[in-house]
């Protein structure tokens, strides 16, 4: 499921320097109230802009047509766009009301503006204070039921998209006119999994920054573990060298312990090396996503079948209780969310996961910091991997609109320049802005994107039993991790029936 086609163009772009601003993480809140509307761009005002940023050399995106035609004209319609827009996170996606001289910013509101005016579209873009973590199903059921024909084009996060694919509201995007799915501007891997009929009814992409952004990555305090290691050992190395696994990352924690504090008990305010949430996180989905575990799985005979008891699941529960349950390895403490790098920012961890957007956390942190892909799961593991946030952004449109031919070309439209413009503009920033100091990351960066993918038991969440759910309740204590064997066990029949549930409801709709 390596996702090859959509960052293979960047390659000679992340040889620059550095990372840094991208967008903060998001609260716990789930779902708003009602939408409010923000008008799209219309027009460009020249005061407001900066100079456009020279291209690098090679990046070669700029140059990657799509298959529009060049006439498309639909007449100065209206189009509406719902979406999310709670969080920084999920605001920084699509909306941009001026030029303001930051890069991604400008980047979004070029954006809309050139596939605006190409297609001769008015974006009406109606954001939804729901932010990263949640959905909008609610409101989209509503409006749909109602015969309404609200919005034209819809983003929402993932996990809530996929429950609406089964309730026949969503069009089957495959055929309709317009969108290339061959293009590298889509994921490939999420359009695999989620064509169990034949037909994709949501599509997820560069389009929506999230699915770079919510990436979940491995944050380290270079200035501490440089100091502790007197420079003899290059993080960067091991990643390269295809070395950095969960064993490692175990070695390299077990001698950092400090009793800082002097209180004789290993607690906050003590050195460790590893921070991670006390209770059910998002770390969770970070560690076993990076090691490449089917909790369901397909036969050679086409068949799925319940994996989560397979020998490599125990594997990996085994060197995640040594890593977060034994000895001193990881400090755990309710700090979450926008909190998440607490002890990293204060010199007390070296090691904290969260998504990439976590950059925009470490704007005050003194010390230096690296980036790095999650550990796998071996060496005999091939390719480092990442789970993307299962609310990242995905992109649908609803059986009520007339006249679907139009979003879709707006949707491709939007992706297409999303590609040539916004991601180089969200790694330029990252890279540029607070990250100059350290040439590897834009290795790393491009090792992290390029190995971002998805799997059927994450994209579908609730409606196959919550396998990630199961593995987070796993990781969230010494006596659950223990008996992950047994208690994953217990899930297969309902997780079975739930699949078997789900395939069916595919087989019903168009």
């Amino acid at each position: 499921m390596k996702r090859k086609s959509a960052v293979s163009l960047l390659l000679a772009f992340l040889m620059l320097t550095g990372a840094a601003s991208c967008s903060s993480g998001g609260t716990n809140e789930e779902k708003g109230t009602a939408p409010e509307t923000t008008a799209g761009a219309s027009e460009v005002t020249p005061a407001a802009a900066e100079e456009e940023p020279e291209e690098p050399e090679g990046n070669g995106r700029s140059n990657v047509k799509d298959s529009l035609p060049d006439d498309l004209d639909f007449g100065g319609a209206v189009l509406h766009f719902y979406t999310r827009g709670g969080d920084r996170d999920t605001l920084m996606e699509f909306q941009a009301e001026e030029l303001n001289g930051e890069v991604v910013n400008d980047a979004v509101y070029s954006r809309n503006l050139a596939a605006q005016e190409r297609l001769n579209i008015d974006m009406d873009l109606i954001l939804a204070p729901v932010n990263i973590h949640g959905g909008t199903n609610d409101q989209i059921r509503k409006s749909v039921s109602s015969g309404s024909d609200d919005y034209d084009l819809l983003g929402n996060g993932m996990y809530s998209m996929m429950s609406l694919t089964m309730e026949n509201i969503l069009l089957p995007m495959n055929e309709l006119p317009y969108l290339d799915f061959s293009a590298p501007w889509y994921n490939q891997a999420f359009l695999e999994d989620t064509n169990l009929n034949g037909h994709n009814y949501t599509v997820m992409g560069e389009v929506g920054q999230t699915m770079i952004s919510g990436a979940f990555v491995m944050f380290f305090n270079r200035t501490m573990f440089d100091t502790f290691y007197n420079g003899d050992v290059n993080l960067y190395q091991v990643v390269n060298e295809g070395e950095w696994t969960i064993d490692k990352m175990i070695s390299l924690c077990e001698p950092v312990y400090q009793d800082a504090n002097g209180d004789g008990e290993a607690n906050e305010g003590d050195i460790f090396g590893h921070y991670f949430t006390n209770t059910d996180t998002l770390g969770a989905d970070a560690f076993y996503g990076a090691a490449r575990i089917d909790y369901l799985k397909k036969g050679d005979d086409g068949v799925w079948f319940f994996n989560a008891t397979c020998d490599r699941m125990f594997t990996f529960t085994e060197k995640m209780h040594k890593l977060l349950f034994e000895g001193t390895n990881t400090l755990r403490l309710p700090y979450n969310n926008d909190d998440i790098m607490n002890t990293m920012k204060a010199d007390q961890t070296i090691f904290v996961t969260w998504m990439l957007s976590g950059i925009d956390l470490l704007r005050d942190m003194e010390s230096d910091f690296g980036i790095l892909p999650m550990p796998k799961l071996d060496t005999a593991q091939e390719q480092y991997a990442e789970y993307v946030h299962d609310a990242s952004s995905s992109f649908s449109i609803p059986v009520t609109e007339d006249d679907p031919a139009m979003s879709a070309a707006f949707l491709e439209a939007m992706s297409a320049e999303s590609f040539r413009t916004v991601t180089p503009a969200y790694f330029e920033t990252a890279l540029k802005s607070k990250y100059s100091r350290d040439s590897e990351t834009s290795q790393m960066l491009d090792i992290i994107v390029d190995g971002i993918y998805l799997d059927i038991g994450y994209i579908f969440g609730g409606s196959v039993n919550s396998p990630i759910g199961k593995i987070r309740s796993v990781l969230a204590s010494a006596t659950s991790c223990e008996n992950a064997a047994s208690s994953l066990a217990k899930q297969e029949k309902a997780t079975m029936k739930a699949l078997e549930k789900l395939l069916q409801k595919y087989e019903d709709i168009r």
